[in-house]
């Protein structure tokens, strides 16, 4: 990064966050080490575990520094599908303190942090697996670009459970979804084309990152999955953001 660039950066994360927080973000994107390091975050909740040097600080810009999802609206219950470490999760947490978040997360590095992050609030299910149509084991492959593109598939060596959107409404006995939040690398092809999709009548809001850059179909097997219902839609950043209109009744 120039010189130019980089005192750009500095300056727009610290009118962002201030003098102190701004300079702290900027090293750790920098920064690599093997120890974790800590930011505080909006909301509360104690300090926030990311791995210098990594993913981990991009995805904090994408929620925290650029725009993610609006502020002026919050979500009662929520299902992050490919919670990461948590960023999402406690952005959930700032915008509505009250709210009940599952957050699904597969990689086993990523799900010891996200549940080191969530500790201190009450609201939060943590499950590590992975977001599939139908149940059975998942294999996971690291596509070389740190924490935050692990990709599932079905069968082989897999060792890691398999979730579905009515399995986890199950076992978390809800009804509805405001808010379901879909980043899961590539599966939501499988996710939108296979098995019963019926749950999709009970979701509010669907925010979904859809990844048809490396793997086409993605978007066409989401938007005719959700075309039996009426949305308004608006892109946040990398996200999508449809949301059910006439909203479903609680």
């Amino acid at each position: 990064m120039g010189v130019k660039k980089a005192a750009q950066e500095w300056l727009s994360h610290v009118a962002r966050f201030g003098l102190l927080k701004g300079t702290q973000v900027v090293r750790l994107k920098s920064q690599r080490s093997t120890r974790l390091a800590t930011i505080e975050v909006p909301g509360g909740g104690g300090p926030f575990f990311v791995r210098p040097g990594t993913s981990d600080m991009a995805i904090f810009d994408e929620v925290f520094f650029s725009k993610y999802l609006p502020r002026d609206r919050s979500f009662r219950t929520v299902i992050d599908c490919g919670a990461n470490i948590g960023c999402t999760v406690r952005y959930w947490k700032w915008l509505d303190p009250d709210c009940t978040v599952i957050a699904v997360e597969p990689d086993p590095e990523n799900f010891d942090l996200l549940q080191k992050n969530t500790a201190k609030f009450n609201g939060i299910q943590c499950i590590r697996a992975g977001i599939w149509p139908t149940t059975g084991a998942l294999h996971l492959e690291k596509e070389g670009v740190g924490h935050s593109a692990i990709r599932t598939t079905m069968g082989g060596s897999g060792d890691t459970e398999a979730v579905t959107i009515p399995g986890l409404l199950d076992r978390s006995h809800l009804d509805r979804i405001d808010l379901l939040k879909i980043d899961i690398e590539g599966s939501e092809l499988e996710l939108f084309t296979q098995g019963d999709l019926s749950w999709i009548g009970k979701v509010g809001t669907i925010a979904i990152e859809l990844h048809d850059h490396w793997r086409p179909g993605c978007g066409d097997a989401f938007f005719k999955a959700i075309a039996p219902y009426s949305w308004t839609y608006s892109i946040v950043g990398y996200t999508l953001v449809c949301t059910r209109w006439p909203e479903p009744h609680s």
